[in-house]
């Protein structure tokens, strides 16, 4: 991958800067979005558009072009046919896929992007679902006038905001389906009220999309894979009341052996919401509160770790773990195995504890 970094590179530094007049003749590639149709490639690009000479407007804008090709070569080239610049992959930074191509086409988008002289490897990779590619990559506002900047920007904020997004490099992603007992994980968007949304993350099988998990499954996923938890959120009911804690700080360890799979952590949490009438004066409310919720979150846990091994997914890398461990390939060996829990929450009494006064 370096020497095609350094390819890319050596002409910046043969011939010195571009001037405006070389800038001017690339066409900036921001956004990728491939679907598979009657047994052809519809390659779409997100172009950013460059200010004409004589413009003095600091607004950012993009506009599309598509084309279709029996292989992905074919596409991409004669995506080249309808354009006057010159196509410029260095920036480039999410390629957005259709579920088809997931379930089906990935090993060959994969290749492409490996062997292409073009292409940056240090791009997001996400699936379109119930919508084209194309349609997802074209979805621009006068607020979202980049959509490939919008879903880059959504993938990392949202990992603040609720935890459910979940995304790698396209070189880590590879990397997860490469390697013995890992499977890839990546994030899934669709069209909701004609706004770009997130709806959960794709869990892998090989090159193959197995399954799609919706956010609160995404959360849990995300918290078993110890990917940073900022605001996962467990409720029990109490009539038609409610209590809910967020998690805030997580550690969980995944140790499979040859009898069982024992899943332990750690876990911090805060109460969001007590309209259960819950005293949180008496320190015995917090006994009676962490002892309910872990009993929650591990049923949760296993409903998640169910999914997987329906569809032997080693998205959360147990295959891989169980190797390390006794340098056996029973990669799947965890799949046919019972799940024991051991969760330790602890919940947040600080700043709960108050009186109010009429």
């Amino acid at each position: 991958m370096k020497k095609i970094l350094i390819i890319l590179i050596i002409p910046f530094i043969l011939s010195g800067c571009y001037d405006y007049n070389e800038l001017n003749d690339l066409a900036i590639i921001s956004g990728v979005g491939i679907d598979y149709e009657e047994s052809k490639y519809i390659v779409t690009f997100e172009v950013m558009s460059t200010k004409k000479e004589g413009e003095t407007s600091g607004a950012t804008s993009s506009y599309n072009i598509s084309a279709s090709g029996k292989t992905l070569v074919e596409a991409f080239n004669n995506n080249g046919n309808h354009m006057d610049k010159i196509p410029y992959f260095e920036h480039t930074e999410v390629v957005v896929i259709s579920e088809e191509v997931a379930k089906e086409h990935l090993e060959e988008v994969a290749e492409y992007i490996i062997r292409s002289s073009k292409f940056r490897n240090e791009v997001y990779l996400s699936i379109a679902k119930d919508v084209k590619a194309k349609e997802l990559i074209s979805k621009t506002s006068e607020e979202k006038p980049v959509a490939s900047t919008f879903i880059s920007d959504l993938l990392e904020h949202n990992k603040k905001s609720s935890s459910a997004s979940y995304y790698n490099l396209f070189t880590e992603s590879l990397n997860n389906i490469l390697t013995q007992g890992e499977d890839a994980i990546m994030p899934v968007f669709t069209l909701k009220d004609e706004e770009i949304t997130l709806m959960g993350v794709g869990i892998f099988k090989d090159f193959k999309l197995v399954d799609i998990l919706d956010i609160k499954e995404s959360q849990i996923l995300n918290l078993l894979n110890n990917f940073p938890a900022q605001t996962v959120l467990f409720e029990d009911t109490c009539g038609k009341d409610k209590i809910i804690i967020s998690i805030y700080e997580s550690d969980i360890s995944i140790n499979p052996n040859n009898q069982n799979t024992l899943i332990t952590g750690h876990l911090s949490a805060r109460i969001n919401e007590n309209n259960c009438a819950y005293d949180l004066k008496d320190i015995k409310t917090y006994e009676i509160l962490e002892k309910k919720f872990t009993n929650i979150i591990e049923h949760k846990l296993d409903d998640i770790i169910t999914i997987l091994k329906n569809k032997e997914s080693n998205a959360l890398k147990i295959g891989k773990n169980y190797y390390n461990k006794y340098h056996k390939p029973l990669y799947f060996l965890w799949t046919n195995q019972e799940f024991i829990y051991k969760i330790d929450l602890k919940i947040n009494k600080k700043g709960l504890i108050f009186e109010v006064k009429e």
